[in-house]
Order: C-alpha cells, then structure tokens, then sequence
C-alpha cells in the first residue's frame, strides 16, 4: 500500500469509496489473501457499504448507499454468513498494519455487549447490563485492540460462549461453531488472542491494559501473562484480596493482609492534595492473597497503584502491574489508556455497525467483526476517525 492510503482524505460518501484508489489498495491489502475474486469483490463493496451507510449497517442498506442492484443485498448476507473464507489471516495483516501506525502502543481489551430477542444467533445468553444489573438477552464479545495515548485499534475478536453453547451438539452443528472452541472466561480470550499475535511477530514487547473484565480471575490472568513474560497493568476491583509487602522484603510483623481498597485506607486518610486538588498515586509492593495456598496464584511481588480523585475520600480505580520499575505516574497513563479503547469501541458500534450483524452463525459473526475492523482502521489511516485522548 502506497502514500495514498496513509494521506488524509474526506469522509467517504456513497460511490466515492467505490471508485476510491485508496480503499481498494488497501482492501487488497487487507483481504487480497482470499481465494476466490468474487469474495474479494464482495469484502470490498461490504467495506464500502460499512464506511459509507449512515445509520444502521443492513445488508440492504450497504446495498441501497452504494447504488448497487436489488441481488447485491442477498449476496452480501451470503459472502458474510455462508461464505468460507478465512478471517484469521486479514486480521494478522490489521494487527501488523496498526502496529506500524502506533509504533509505542500498547495492548488493551475491550468488551461488547449486544443486547438481542429471538434465541437462534450464536452466544445468546442472560447476562447482566453493568450499569443496571438488569439480566437481558445478549451477546458479549471481547476484543484485543493496540493503543497509543490517542488512538485505539481492533485487531482481533473473541465471542463467549458459556456451556450451554458448547455442550449442545444441535447449537454447535446450527451456529457452525468449530469443534475447537470451547467455553472460556473473557480473561483466557484475551490470552489466547495475545498469543495469536505474538506468534504473529506482532507487538511482542508491548504490555497488555487489561480492563475489570478480569473479576475475580485477575490472579490467573496474571499468572499466565507472567509465566510468557507478559509485563501487564490489570485493573481489579476494591475488594480484590491482596497481601501488602514491605519494601525491605517480607517481614511477619510488617505483612497486611486485606482487600485493595482497605489497604489504601490510610494513604487517603494521610495523603494531602497537592495544588490541582490531587492526592498521589497510591504505590505499594503486594501479591494477591489466597486464603488456600494454590500453586494457581502467583506467591511473587506486583505493584498496587490507586487513583484517588480530587474532593474524594477514598480511591476510585486499582491496578496491578508487573512493572516494577516503571514510575506510579507512567504506570497510571497506560492504565488510562483503557479510555481511549472504550472511545473505540464507541465508534465501532454507533458508526460503524459493530453491532449490526444479521446472522446466526459463528464464521458469520467473525467475519462482520473482521470487516467493521477494517473498516476502522481504514479511517484510521486516512485521517477520518476522531482520535480519543486518555484522560488523567
């Protein structure tokens, strides 16, 4: 892909982007490895549609914005749904297409939650809205993005399935779900896209910001990233159990046992604010505490770092990292980066149909998620998409 595709152009606008010189060097680039021309064609005119359509992302709707006969539609839903293409290969090229772009990001996840009736599509589930509590119907999905200070870009997608997808011999032959994938929790996707990337050569050195996604399985998480020498920054919660350590080494007389939030208690209560009405960044050595020795969780040093905001009695956010000798304040702005993933994230559902796949099946999910991505990252390149900023 040449200058082109990287000078900043217009927003797209209808038969623009079909005639464009720039999208399709970069479809090529991106989907060129497809076997068939057709299929080619048809990741083109969706990637068109997608950049092009206002509103909701319908197949009839790409069709219709892009001038194209009534069949296209039918065409469309069948190059996504029904289609074999491959999509592990065009994100390895968005992966190593945004990690030229932002040369010192980092990894960050972000989660999707696609609230839908009926009980066919693949991955439907009761889950609870995190603002509400409220159990609805829907698809949750996890996505690894690579993140700088201003931009934040999807590379890869993972959709939970809970057991009564993956035990279901029916739902499994309907949906087309691989006999490989299995139930997993959104901490061990993430894994498992990380991995996929550094097999990739893409980004290995770079730390993953792992969101409170992780719950009550942040131990695990870090101990994997730990074991593949995964330096990493996880936000837990406040009652995340936790042993502080003194900074001479452990000591019976000086080890605490308690939750992240009690552990800070006598920072907030001592800690003045400084002139911006700031307390410091709470820092201390921990290791995450478990009532039951388990070889599961990790017995070596993290570092806690809490955010305590201004006017406020009590810290609001927590992070574990492993890096040790990185200051609490660059600790603290790669935590922050999470922020601009979830700007993201916005973006992908509300311009560019992250959520508007018509389907039922799991290589037809995939493949939407594949084509909004690129999508994305199109604008990225060419100076379309509002960069985000992480606020501290």
């Amino acid at each position: 892909m040449g200058a082109r595709a990287t000078a900043a152009v217009a927003p797209p606008r209808r038969q623009d982007l079909m005639d464009s010189d720039d999208l399709l060097d970069y479809s090529n680039r991106v989907f060129g490895h497809l076997p068939r021309r057709d299929q080619r064609r048809w990741a083109t005119v969706y990637l068109s549609g997608l950049l092009a359509t206002p509103g909701r992302k319908s197949v009839r709707r790409l069709a219709h914005t892009l001038a194209l006969p009534s069949s296209a539609a039918q065409a469309l839903q069948q190059f996504i749904t029904s289609s074999p293409w491959d999509w592990a290969a065009p994100r390895r090229e968005l992966a190593r297409l945004a990690a030229g772009l932002l040369p010192d990001a980092v990894w960050t996840t972000g989660t999707v939650l696609l609230r839908r009736g009926g009980t066919q599509a693949v991955g439907l589930h009761q889950r609870p809205l995190p603002e509400s509590g409220r159990r609805v119907n829907c698809q949750l999905s996890v996505g690894l993005f690579l993140t700088d200070g201003r931009r934040s870009i999807p590379v890869d997608w993972e959709l939970m399935l809970d057991d009564t997808w993956c035990d279901d011999p029916e739902r499994r032959r309907r949906t087309r779900i691989p006999d490989e994938v299995t139930s997993r929790p959104v901490w061990a996707l993430a894994l498992e896209m990380l991995a996929r990337a550094a097999a990739d050569g893409v980004a290995g050195s770079a730390p993953l910001v792992h969101g409170p996604g992780a719950g009550r399985d942040a131990s695990l998480l870090a101990t994997h990233l730990d074991r593949a020498g995964r330096e990493f920054v996880i936000e837990v919660p406040p009652h995340q159990p936790l042993t502080a350590l003194p900074s001479g080494g452990p000591g019976p007389a000086t080890v605490r046992t308690g939750t992240a939030a009690g552990l800070v208690a006598d920072h907030v209560r001592t800690a003045r604010p400084g002139r911006d009405g700031r307390r410091p960044l709470y820092s201390a050595l921990v290791r995450f505490h478990s009532p039951k020795t388990s070889s599961a969780v990790p017995r070596r040093a993290f570092r806690l770092i809490a955010e305590i905001p201004p006017g406020r009695d009590r810290p609001s956010r927590f992070w574990l990292t492993s890096l040790l000798d990185t200051g609490a304040a660059a600790v603290h702005a790669l935590a922050l980066r999470s922020a601009v993933t979830e700007t993201s994230v916005d973006q992908l559902q509300n311009g560019l149909g992250l959520l508007d796949f018509e389907g039922r099946s799991f290589p037809g999910w995939h493949h939407h998620m594949t084509l909004a991505s690129a999508a994305y990252l199109y604008r990225s390149l060419s100076g379309a998409a509002t960069p985000a900023r992480a606020h501290g």
